[in-house]
Formats: structure tokens, sequence, C-alpha cells
């Protein structure tokens, strides 16, 4: 859910008003402006060694860029705050069905679902959280004044030491280092999500086992009287001496229990599992590469970008509408037993058990 934009920007040949001799735009180009008053155009790419210097130039000119795309960011975090919000549904919902209605290994199914609320609760105020404060820090740098705070244009000066734009571009490195530990508990949180469908579905019975019984019954060869074997277990005709057909049904001792395996189709398909765990495993990379991201920002900063995107625009996706597909099934077939459970427990009825004749066609 991440979207990055690259755009150019227009240039503008006047000095700037805090009287330094070069700024940046918003594409990266610095403006330089000599004594004659010329304008000289060079490509730069960004400056980690100005950034971090604080230089007020070099973060006004990085202002300039983030206002051109301030809509763009606003959005993706909107869209990316909604979607784990309203991803909380479907898990939960897989949760429910794959515990049986919380008769199966509860204790997995409600870390799965706490996992779904935790992680979407938290992408959802963090995400505004961050969508208010950018707006905050944009009205900053648009209308008040950050660059006169040690002189004024008053005593006749008309320096300007920049301290407003350095506290502003530190608050905003502090508003981005709560993104990144938010976007890192993302990470983690679709990690143990898809962990634990994988152990549920894992875990589910292959086979279950059905009853039957066979009637075997044996009278006695006089008179005409056969063997009789029926595998039905229902009433057995006899003869009898007399000619006359015996209706009576055979005893207990002439019933043999018979049992078969039957082979149970699992909840989620094991392709739909198998790629889960390698979305999971993406997401686990994602979440080292946002942590160590701190130790060595240019490797790890680059792993977590190319993660991001693999996840966010390709393979979380797929996932996505795979769960999608396979999950309403899944919710019918659940529901299914439960009424044939249901019915079983209270008796049969003809009424229950024509309406689920009819669910089942």
């Amino acid at each position: 859910h991440g979207l990055i934009m690259m755009k150019g920007s227009d240039f503008t040949s006047n000095k700037p008003a805090d009287g330094s001799d070069e700024t940046f735009t918003a594409s990266g180009t610095k403006i330089s402006y000599t004594d004659s008053g010329a304008v000289e155009l060079t490509r730069e790419s960004f400056s980690f060694s100005a950034w971090k210097d604080l230089d007020p130039s070099y973060i006004r000119s990085r202002w300039e860029a983030r206002d051109e795309s301030r809509a763009m960011m606003i959005t993706a975090a909107l869209f990316g705050a909604i979607a784990w919000f309203w991803l909380m549904v479907p898990i939960i919902q897989a949760a429910w069905v794959l515990s049986r209605g919380g008769k199966r290994k509860v204790g997995a199914h409600m870390l799965l679902a706490g996992l779904a609320i935790c992680g979407g609760i938290v992408e959802l105020l963090a995400h505004l959280m961050i969508v208010g404060m950018t707006n905050s820090m944009f009205w900053l740098a648009r209308d008040f004044n950050l660059g006169y705070w040690g002189s004024s244009e008053a005593d006749g000066s008309n320096e300007a030491d920049g301290t407003g734009w350095r506290v502003l571009e530190m608050i905003h490195i502090v508003a981005r280092g709560i993104s990144h530990w938010v976007d890192a508990f993302e990470g983690l949180a679709l990690f143990g999500i898809v962990v634990l469908l994988f152990y549920s579905v894992a875990k589910e019975p292959k086979f279950k086992v059905q009853r039957s019984s066979s009637v075997i019954v044996s009278s006695e060869t006089e008179g005409g009287a056969e063997d009789v074997n029926d595998g039905g277990g229902g009433v057995v005709l006899t003869e009898v001496d007399d000619g006359a057909a015996s209706t009576s049904p055979p005893p207990q001792s002439a019933f043999g229990a018979v049992t078969t395996k039957v082979a149970i189709k699992p909840t989620f398909s094991k392709c739909f599992t198998w790629f889960g765990l390698f979305v999971g495993m993406l997401s686990l990379v994602d979440f080292l590469a946002d942590v160590l991201r701190f130790l060595n920002w240019k490797i790890f900063g680059t792993i977590a970008m190319a993660m991001n995107a693999l996840l966010g625009v390709v393979f979380l996706p797929i996932w996505l509408l795979c769960l999608a597909r396979q999950l309403p099934e899944a919710t019918m077939r659940y529901e299914r037993e439960e009424k044939r459970a249901a019915i079983l427990l209270n008796g049969r009825r003809d009424d229950e058990i024509e309406a689920l004749k009819g669910e089942m066609s």
C-alpha cells in the first residue's frame, strides 16, 4: 500500500527570501545565484550530509518537494490504515471457522484473531496520527515564520538563521520514526497470522471414521430355510417351515460393526497455506530490515523498500484474493456441518433434513 511519485518541479529565478545563495527544487536541482543575479541550474541527488547537518536551505527544499506530493502521501496513508482495519474481518472469520466455533485449538486461534485485531487497530490509529501530524507540519512549513528566529528583518540585518526549519525537520524525523516501528509491527503481525493459519490447517484431521453395520443371520437348513448375509444393516426376510415370510428384526448378536475411513477436505487448500507461508517469510525479512536499518540505513533501507514493494504490490494482494475465494466456501461447509450435528443431536426431523438437503443442493 505504498505509492512513490517522482515528478518534476517548476523553476523560479527569484532569489530565496532567506538571503541564501543557493536552494534546491523538488526534483533535486540546485539553483545557484551569482553576484550579477544570474541563475545556474545543476542536478543533484539526495544529500545525506546536508540533511544530517540540518542545512536550512536544503531542508527548505526538501519541504517544497514533500508539499508537491502531499496529497498522494496522505491518500496512501489513509488507504493503508483502512486496508488493515478491514483485514481484521476475514482473518477473524477464518479463525472462527478453523476453530470450529471455538471448540478446536482455542489458544492458537485466539492468538490469530488477536494479531488481526491489534494489527488493524494499531495501523489505523498510527496512520491517522501520522496524517494529522503531516498536515500540521505542512501548514507550519507553508505559513509560519521558520527562517528568522535569532534575528529579524526589523533590525536591518536581514539574515535568516533557519532555526525554525531545523526544528521542523527534527519533528518530522521523530514522526517518521513512529511510522517505521508501526510498519515493522505490521510485518511481524502478518508473519504471525500466516504462520498460525498454516499451523491450524496442517493440524486438521485428515480422515474421519464412519461406522456401519452388517447383518449375518443363519437359519436352520431344515424345511427349505437358507443362510442370508445382508450387509445393508436393515431388516432381513428368512423363509421358515410354513412358507410364510418373517419380518422380525434380527437379534443384536447378528450385527457386525464395520468402520470406514473417509477423507476430509481441508478448510483451505495446501497451495494456499504454503503460499501464505512464503508471504510470511517475506514479511519477516521486511520486519528485520525495518529494525536493522538503524544500523546501516543504506543497505537495510534498500532491502526494506524492496520487500515493501514485493509484498504490497504483488504477493500480499494475491494472497488476499486467494483468501477471498476460499473463505466463503469454507464458511458454508462449516455452517452445514454445524446444522447436521444439531439435527443429529436433537433428533431427526423431516423439515430440518429437507432444509439441509436444500442448502447442500
